[in-house]
């Protein structure tokens, strides 16, 4: 078994609360964290932007920093050849005790783990978050030719469409991003076996805000987030039948970030109130996008009731 500590590392040029707060978590929780700051992404990054073909309904700035991250890495990697795997994770992610131990032992040999939720009611976003993923050298290499050799094709293209087209005939945000690559790759590649499934008894959260993680309701609510109580000074999250799992990781996605702090110094009730605020904007805020589409389609409908009748 390696005893050598896993390296985690946060891709990260802007120095902001979040990245505080997650490099306080590593600390607590002993595990050595490396901030990358760096913006030359190398020749490969600059290929990827000249063949991209922007499909989601983020800014194509932001989805090209996503991707940026993966190609400063293997920058990284390259004049760090001695560093053969890591754990790369989001600056809102907290850290706790245990959490690299954990890792070792539910990724077993595969290049890559990373998390996601079970498809249900049908709809299969298709994407897999790296915000707390496994990675070896090898498999991010492998991944980032995956990508280039995607958006350079034809028939790479040509999927990635059809995926972005689901997303709107659903009329949800979203569309094609980093981590649909990661899911195209990761089941092409045989490591598709998600990072945060219950695995003796602890968890890593796929995203704080609601009680779905890699299966639908899978934990307790308490205000708009899971329910964490602390046993023996370590946070836990609950299961419908009152099960305590330990949870080693905490995912603050979006707005969530405002909770870091509360969370990582024990206030729960204080991230229960906050994250249910913060569930009444978002669900607001997806109200009018769907308002806005709805309204594009009934304009574009007019538009074609008025068109003259071809002869």
């Amino acid at each position: 078994m390696n005893n050598t500590p896993l390296v985690f590392i946060v891709v990260e040029d802007r120095q902001n609360k979040s990245l505080l707060l997650c490099r306080e978590s590593a600390a607590r929780a002993e595990e050595p964290l490396v901030v990358l700051a760096g913006t030359d992404a190398g020749p490969d990054y600059e290929r990827l932007c000249r063949s991209y073909v922007h499909l989601s309904s983020n800014p194509p700035e932001f989805e090209k920093i996503c991707f940026r991250r993966y190609f400063l890495l293997a920058e990284h990697l390259r004049h760090h050849p001695d560093c053969r795997e890591f754990v790369l994770i989001d600056s809102d992610v907290l850290l706790f005790r245990g959490i690299g131990a954990h890792i070792r032992r539910v990724v077993g040999k595969a290049d890559f783990s990373g998390s996601y939720m079970q498809p249900r009611d049908g709809w299969d976003p298709c994407q897999i978050s790296p915000h707390v993923s496994y990675w070896t050298a090898e498999g991010l290499q492998r991944f980032v030719a995956f990508v280039l050799n995607t958006y350079a094709t034809p028939s790479g293209r040509r999927k990635l469409r059809a995926i972005a087209a689901r997303f709107a005939a659903r009329g949800v945000r979203g569309g094609v991003s980093d981590m649909t690559l990661l899911h195209l790759w990761a089941q092409a590649s045989g490591n598709a076996e998600p990072i945060n499934r219950v695995f003796g008894g602890r968890v890593i959260d796929h995203n704080i805000n609601g009680g779905h993680n890699l299966n639908a309701d899978e934990f307790e609510v308490r205000g708009g987030a899971k329910r964490i109580v602390h046993v023996d000074g370590q946070p836990c999250v609950v299961t419908p039948r009152g099960e305590m799992v330990n949870v080693l990781a905490l995912h603050f996605q979006g707005s969530a970030k405002l909770a870091m702090g509360h969370a990582l110094h024990g206030r729960v009730r204080m991230v229960a109130l906050l994250t249910y605020a913060l569930l009444l904007a978002r669900r607001a805020k997806n109200w009018a996008f769907v308002c806005g589409l709805l309204a594009q389609r009934a304009v574009g409908a007019g538009r074609l009731a008025d068109a003259p009748a071809s002869k």
